[in-house]
Parts: structure tokens; C-alpha cells; sequence
């Protein structure tokens, strides 16, 4: 059997206390569709723990897209048209969020564009779906 890098035994170890968002089970089952059967329960937690870890960096870019387009509009200039000062995660934000990862994201083609503009130029809506697909290098 292989010898595991320095620190490794010690990172197995601690899996258990991380707390996880990915269940355990979803990531078993999503593996298993893959073709990768694994009975081993510190790797599917460590499998699980990385999709988290993807996860979150994928919505703190989205959330960072979203300022962006909000722009620099304060609270009282939001209040005042209107708007509350609440983010909307949208595809397009996602889908330029992922494209880092060389992930594209396309709209189905039966949903309706349902992007809008408010007084303040603020888009309020998006695609109501999407497609998910890896993206080829060229």
C-alpha cells in the first residue's frame, strides 16, 4: 500500500468533526453514477468536503458579480426608489461565476428571458433555468 503524505493520517482523522453541508449519502449516490463505488466513509466525506468547498467559492464569486452589477447604489438610494437592499443570486451571475471553473451555463431553450430593468437600471429578474454543461477546451 501507498505511504500517505506528511499530515495526511492526521486530516483523515479529523473529517468526522468538519461540519458538512454535502450529505454524505448525496455524495455516495452521485459517485456511484459516476462509476466510482466507494465503501470507504473518510473518502466520501473528503469527496463531500471538497464539493463544499467548491460550492462556496462559486457563490462568493456569484455574490461578488452581483455587487458589481448592482453597482455602487447605497441602502437610502436603493430605499428610495424602492428596492430593498436584498441580493438575488441569478444565472447570469452564476453562470459568469462558473465559467472561472470552465463550467458554461446555458438557458433552456423553452424558458423566457425575464430579465428587467427598474428606474434605477438595477436588473431585478433572470433566467427562469438553466442548463448545466462542462466546457470543452479549444
Amino acid at each position: 500500500m501507498a505511504k500517505l503524505p506528511e499530515g495526511s493520517a492526521a486530516l483523515l482523522e479529523r473529517l468526522e468533526e468538519q461540519p458538512n453541508l454535502v450529505p454524505d449519502e448525496l455524495t455516495r449516490h452521485l459517485m456511484r453514477r459516476s462509476g466510482q463505488d466507494c465503501h470507504d466513509p473518510k473518502l466520501v466525506r473528503l469527496v463531500s468536503l471538497a464539493a463544499q468547498r467548491f460550492i462556496g467559492l462559486a457563490i462568493f464569486d456569484s455574490l461578488q458579480l452581483c455587487k458589481a452589477r448592482l453597482g455602487t447604489a447605497s441602502k437610502k438610494q436603493l430605499k428610495a426608489v424602492g428596492l430593498k437592499d436584498k441580493r438575488v443570486l441569478t444565472t447570469e451571475d452564476l453562470g459568469k461565476a462558473l465559467k472561472d471553473f470552465g463550467i458554461t451555463v446555458r438557458p433552456w431553450p423553452y424558458m423566457l428571458d425575464v430579465t428587467g430593468a427598474t428606474k434605477t437600471g438595477v436588473a431585478t429578474g433572470g433566467t427562469a433555468g438553466a442548463a448545466v454543461t462542462p466546457a470543452t477546451s479549444q
